[in-house]
């Protein structure tokens, strides 16, 4: 009875100041983790209103996306006043979540369009620096400050630099990123209006596709080494499984599965593979083969991923269009 009384006491004089606790420094981390964290969740849940504005010349789209991005930059310093002491009070904290809030939505299409040099993936951990390092500048500690405002200048330089640097995106640099020769390059001729979407390199061919449209249903076209009969191995991961495989003429042949159908023609030292769906007959793709052509620029460029080695961009004209486009209202949204 007298030990666990004394125990009780014991436990009841441990000292506040001894309990695990966060430091100043920890919070302060924590908390600008917490802006970057939330500012990419933001943009890319509520922030996808920023572009459909900007498509649509709607402004008031887009005004979900200030809102709450000035509401979380005021809920975390709301949370953690010890991390931003100069803005502790409601006032002050108020027009503090409105400059960091804003500057972090306009950073966040900045950022976008700095990744269009590279790839737009290059964006997604990158969309709540913005947030952060305004924020930043008036966190706790003078270190923090200044290395806040110092990346953000940094960033912003590099930013416009380095993508004015880089090399122009051709039609010939999009294509010699394949590897693929140009006359290896064949697709089909859907009408002037019908450009390929999507291209795709598969063992030294470059297999072309046209999504579907309307009526019409998907494509694919690309050439490969004569193909002699149907036994003929094609040197692709294109393939039909468990198709059937008929002879149709000289040179041509007609492979059929359960979902496709695939018209093969032989073109001198190549052939020509024209498949899609079963809507498709034998006699429209042979006619497809027979008018497939080389890529143009046009269609390189509409179909052909860019360079990895990213491409020269102008961010500051891409921004301003963007911004424009959002602040460019039209009376009845279209």
């Amino acid at each position: 009875m007298t030990r666990s009384l004394l125990t009780c006491h014991s436990s009841t004089v441990i000292p506040r100041t001894a309990q695990r606790r966060l430091t100043d420094g920890q919070l302060t981390a924590l908390a600008l983790g917490s802006l970057w964290l939330l500012g990419t969740l933001g943009a890319v849940t509520v922030g996808l209103l920023l572009p459909l504005a900007a498509f649509l010349h709607v402004p008031w789209i887009a005004l979900p996306v200030p809102l709450v991005a000035i509401g979380v930059v005021y809920l975390v310093g709301f949370l953690a006043p010890e991390a931003f002491p100069a803005v502790a009070k409601p006032w002050p904290r108020l027009a503090w979540a409105f400059v960091a809030g804003t500057s972090g939505v306009f950073g966040a299409i900045f950022v976008l369009e700095v990744a269009e040099a590279f790839d737009p993936w290059f964006a997604v951990p990158f969309l709540g620096v913005p947030v952060l390092l305004v924020a930043g500048v008036f966190a706790r500690g003078v270190g923090v400050q200044v290395g806040a405002g110092v990346l953000l200048m940094v960033l912003v330089a590099g930013g416009i630099a380095v993508p004015a640097s880089l090399p122009l995106d051709t039609p010939a640099r999009r294509l010699a990123a394949t590897g693929v020769p140009h006359d290896r390059t064949l697709a089909a001729d859907l009408g002037p209006h019908r450009l390929p979407t999507k291209t795709t390199e598969d063992s030294g061919s470059l297999i072309v596709e046209y999504a579907p449209q309307l009526w019409i249903s998907p494509v694919w076209t690309f050439a490969t080494d004569v193909v002699e009969s149907c036994e003929t191995a094609v040197k692709t991961s294109w393939r039909l499984g468990n198709a059937t495989c008929t002879q149709v003429g000289d040179g041509e042949f007609v492979r059929r599965d359960a979902e496709r159908i695939e018209f093969v023609q032989r073109r001198g030292a190549l052939s020509v593979h024209v498949a899609g769906n079963h809507n498709w007959k034998p006699e429209e793709l042979r006619e497809l083969a027979g008018k497939t052509h080389p890529l143009t620029d046009a269609e390189i460029i509409a179909a052909v991923p860019k360079s990895r080695g990213g491409n020269r961009t102008d961010v500051l004209a891409g921004f301003t269009t963007f911004v424009r486009a959002i602040f460019t209202g039209r009376s009845l949204g279209y």
